[in-house]
């Protein structure tokens, strides 16, 4: 069974129990492509579901830029793979996502996201915890519903040791994060190395994940992977500048004190560090330990960053990484969907909406 999406021509897959979805005919555009992922979840976790599955509606529905299923999606299509058997793990990526979200709200104490209550707010710490949880694992169970739609087993095999392993580098990334906070003696280094597991190793995985379920061969998956992987950092690089620029503050899922709530020693501050006088480091140190008022540090860590030119800095490094993820994509045969990878790595502002082909 199909139904026709608002373009009214690309049939989206309603695979019948224990059936096939049908293929996605036509040349798909990024925004066909947000309209097939949103009816994926709809598949999912209809309108009316309870318990655990109204927490996970809640948590994934209204979405949000879906850029990690995008990457699986347009790195499936780069290397000639079938939309409608890859939806599934697009899908599961997203959960994956939203589910590291949900433990990042506990652990960060921010009780919105995305301009409304956190889970954990609306549904409490526990439920949190559990619902996060089962969408890591509904991640992997994905990949099964990819082989019921063809994708040969071979290919799930490897999808899923790039899934297991990214995992475990979230998981290690999250972990050097905390063992960060407070401390304003770490290195750039450091910090990439943290981002590089924390961030962009879902971002890596993504893009290989699309590549090998789609059929792409080594070379394919590899330059896609380098690509995701820079993307990744840059990602995570413009996320940290976010909350020190008016024009950007808006774009941010969560509270803009959070980062100095938290004590997190994001990339602007540390280079604000290296760079800084005696005194203009104990302003900084003040400021990140500053546990009166989130605000009015907020307002003085802008003032000290612009101050050393650590922003300035700071996205030059973020347009270093794209760069580096727009060339890997560059060695691939030029196409729609290298098209759309490739504007992804640009600034928030100028990188939305997706172009219509």
């Amino acid at each position: 069974m199909t139904e026709l999406s608002s373009q009214g021509d690309v049939p989206i897959p309603r695979r019948p129990a224990g059936g096939r979805a049908a293929r996605v005919s036509g040349e798909p555009t990024p925004t066909t492509i947000v309209s097939l992922l949103e009816a994926e979840f709809d598949r999912l976790w209809p309108d009316g579901v309870t318990g655990l599955d109204a927490v996970h509606r809640y948590a994934v529905i209204p979405t949000g830029k879906l850029l990690r299923p995008s990457l699986v999606v347009h790195a499936a299509l780069v290397v000639g793979g079938d939309l409608g058997a890859v939806l599934p793990a697009a899908a599961g990526i997203e959960g994956a996502h939203v589910g590291s979200l949900m433990h990042d709200d506990i652990i960060d104490r921010d009780g919105e996201r995305r301009g409304r209550k956190a889970v954990h707010t609306a549904f409490g710490p526990a439920q949190a915890i559990i619902a996060g949880n089962a969408l890591f694992f509904a991640w992997f169970a994905a990949l099964a519903e990819c082989a019921r739609r063809g994708v040969p087993a071979d290919r799930v095999q490897r999808a899923m040791a790039v899934q297991a392993g990214a995992g475990t580098a979230i998981c290690r990334g999250a972990f050097e994060e905390l063992t960060m906070r407070g401390d304003l003696d770490h290195s750039v280094d450091d910090y990439l190395a943290m981002a590089r597991g924390k961030t962009a190793a879902l971002f890596e995985a993504a893009c290989r994940v699309g590549s090998i379920l789609g059929g792409g061969d080594d070379h394919a998956t590899d330059l896609l992977g380098t690509f995701g992987d820079h993307l990744g950092i840059a990602f995570q690089i413009r996320d940290d500048l976010l909350p020190y620029e008016s024009a950007t503050a808006h774009l941010m899922g969560k509270p803009a004190d959070s980062d100095l709530r938290n004590h997190c020693p994001t990339l602007p501050v540390l280079l604000a560090h290296q760079r800084a006088d005696t005194a203009a480091r104990a302003a900084l140190r003040h400021t990140l330990s500053d546990k009166t008022d989130p605000q009015t540090a907020l307002h003085r860590m802008r003032a000290l960053l612009e101050e050393t030119g650590a922003l300035k800095t700071a996205h030059a490094m973020a347009d270093h990484h794209a760069r580096l993820a727009r060339y890997a994509i560059s060695q691939l045969p030029a196409s729609a969907h290298t098209r759309a990878l490739s504007h992804l790595t640009r600034t928030p502002a100028k990188a939305a909406p997706l172009p219509s082909a």
